[in-house]
């Protein structure tokens, strides 16, 4: 109709709105999604929150699920975890602007990244298992650290053993013969050794009162041979008499009590006597 009037009227019309263009190309949009896959309910990023953008891409990929596996499938439905100032950024890029999951996340990461959230390797070398701190808490705690390493190149091999080295060291003498190729290998043996050390410790405390068991998780490098120890200490029926020949009674009055007397000079052989 529009093409009709123009040539009848000798006028170019123009059009009244303007037309929304995906920066992806558009067969994606016809690209067939995994079989049984559904829209998951994505967290929204808005671009003026504290969230980086690490944070949520990681976030992003984790409830695309197995559907991240695709490269459209990721382009297709980033804007669906997008709102506010994110999402406007989105439909501002240019048709045709965006040919792979790669090129959309340099282009996010661009746009939005601060860098004043950033950890570097030192920050992720550093971090050490404290002595009351759980398996679970430390690997929670490495895990945030990793992630703030924006612009970190590790493989996954050299991060399972600076994650090796921040457990405490009773933990690492049980592990040090074993080899971890990820850093979830490593966090479920730890765990286990952990549960072990926990077992032995509720089986002391509840058939023998008179032991202690000492855990010891320092984690001072320089002491790579301490142990977790178990010490009992015995005390002598109450009915047990104990004598000291050394130890000479001093004989007085019959109403005053008896009184002992006490020579510095054979201080060990009594208490090797008692």
């Amino acid at each position: 109709m529009a093409k009709s009037l123009e040539s009848s009227l000798g006028v170019q019309l123009k059009s009244s709105r303007n037309t929304y263009q995906k920066p992806y190309p558009s067969t994606y949009d016809f690209m067939k999604a995994p079989d049984g896959w559904r829209v998951p309910n994505f967290q929204k990023f808005s671009g003026d929150d504290s969230k980086s953008t690490m944070e949520h891409i990681s976030m992003f990929l984790a409830q695309l699920g197995e559907a991240s596996a695709y490269d459209f499938m990721k382009v297709h439905n980033f804007p669906l975890s997008l709102t506010g100032i994110a999402f406007a950024w989105f439909t501002s890029l240019p048709s045709c602007s965006i040919g792979s999951w790669a090129e959309l996340e340099e282009k996010f990461h661009n746009h939005f990244y601060s860098g004043a959230h950033e950890t570097r390797l030192s920050h992720l070398a550093s971090v050490r298992q404290g002595r009351d701190e759980s398996i679970h808490d430390f690997f929670k705690r490495f895990r945030e650290i990793k992630n703030r390493c924006f612009h970190l190149n590790i493989s996954e091999r050299d991060l399972t053993d600076l994650c090796f080295a921040g457990l405490c060291s009773s933990i690492r003498e049980k592990l040090e013969h074993y080899e971890f190729h990820n850093v979830n290998q490593l966090m479920q043996k730890a765990v286990s050794i952990e549960s072990r050390f926990k077992e032995s410790r509720d089986a002391y405390k509840s058939h023998r009162q008179n032991v202690h068991f000492v855990g010891d998780c320092s984690d001072d490098s320089d002491d790579d041979n301490k142990e977790c120890l178990a010490a009992e200490i015995k005390w002598p029926a109450e009915n047990k008499l104990v004598t000291c020949p050394s130890l000479k009674p001093i004989h007085k009055n019959r109403n005053e009590e008896m009184k002992f007397t006490f020579d510095f000079s054979k201080c060990d052989r009594i208490f090797d006597e008692l």
